[in-house]
């Protein structure tokens, strides 16, 4: 019975199989290709491999498509980027060029400004340079001042009166018996004098006469500018000089006042002190030369009366 059974299998087989080689059997087309040779197999098994291939290769091809297509939008994207940041770039460069002119400006104006700033410094150091001189001048001109003023001082409670112009006169000359104020009427009358000239050339006149120790005809015209008060300060001086030079002392002095107190900035003071001070010692009033002769040292301490004036008190003393 088996062996029945394994022979009608067989059978069936054959059948299946004659019946599958009758319909299909070396088909290479066919999606379950059967009944090949080697040789067949070797294509199917080829055509399967390029099968598969292609699908690679078509789905590369998709990815390259795909990627292409975003590179020239990227492109694209690039190409609209590059135009921005070449105006960018423009823009940057035109920046940075008004940046630099700017800063040249800037530069331009600093150094004018610090320029001005240093002219306005020197003018200000000028300034409070010629300040600083001014107030040491005014120191000096103040001590000046306060010098002459204890000098009038000096000479307002130091000189003698005119009355005391007598007693000294006496003392000094008692032959001479005249009074000063008799000599002061025979000065007034001799001022009494017209002159045809102007004051101004009658002084010059005057100054002439006295250099050249004419003092007779110059002593009228002084008194009579002295009268008319034309330069009463000066006039006074001469006169107490030419009263000096004729060892007239006393009357000396009384003249020096008056030109010290009408005029105590003149040039010839340095004179007239020293003058001063030996008309007091000549009248022995040697406390009176001693502060006249410092005086003079003190105020005017470079000018020649000064060194005379040093010479003398070391005498007194």
């Amino acid at each position: 019975m088996i062996k029945y059974g394994f022979l009608i299998f067989g059978c069936f087989l054959t059948l299946v199989y004659a019946e599958r080689s009758v319909f299909g059997a070396g088909d290479l087309n066919s999606p379950a290709p059967y009944g090949l040779t080697p040789a067949e197999k070797v294509i199917i098994k080829n055509k399967q491999i390029l099968s598969k291939n292609q699908k690679k290769i078509n789905k590369v091809d998709s990815s390259l498509k795909e990627l292409y297509e975003r590179i020239d939008g990227l492109e694209s994207v690039s190409t609209g980027d590059s135009q921005k940041v070449h105006k960018a770039i423009l823009s940057l460069n035109k920046l940075k060029t008004e940046f630099k002119n700017f800063q040249a400006d800037i530069s331009l104006e600093m150094e004018k400004k610090d320029a001005k700033i240093q002219n306005l410094e020197n003018k200000i150091a000028l300034l409070t340079s010629n300040i600083e001189q001014n107030n040491k001048n005014i120191t000096l001109l103040q001590t000046s001042l306060e010098k002459a003023t204890a000098i009038i001082n000096t000479i307002n409670e130091s000189f003698v009166t005119r009355k005391d112009f007598k007693n000294l006169l006496t003392e000094i000359d008692k032959t001479n018996k005249k009074t000063y104020r008799t000599k002061s009427k025979s000065i007034s009358n001799s001022s009494s004098k017209k002159y045809t000239k102007s004051k101004k050339l009658l002084i010059q006149d005057a100054r002439k006469l006295f250099k050249k120790s004419y003092f007779t005809k110059a002593l009228p015209i002084l008194e009579y500018l002295i009268k008319t008060n034309y330069r009463p300060a000066e006039c006074n001086y001469y006169v107490g000089e030419i009263k000096y030079y004729r060892k007239k002392y006393s009357d000396a002095l009384y003249f020096y006042k008056t030109s010290m107190m009408l005029y105590d900035r003149a040039k010839y003071l340095p004179r007239l002190l020293l003058h001063s001070a030996i008309a007091f010692e000549k009248t022995k009033d040697y406390a009176q030369a001693k502060n006249f002769y410092s005086t003079l040292i003190e105020v005017y301490p470079d000018s020649s009366e000064a060194k005379k004036a040093s010479k003398k008190i070391k005498k007194l003393k």
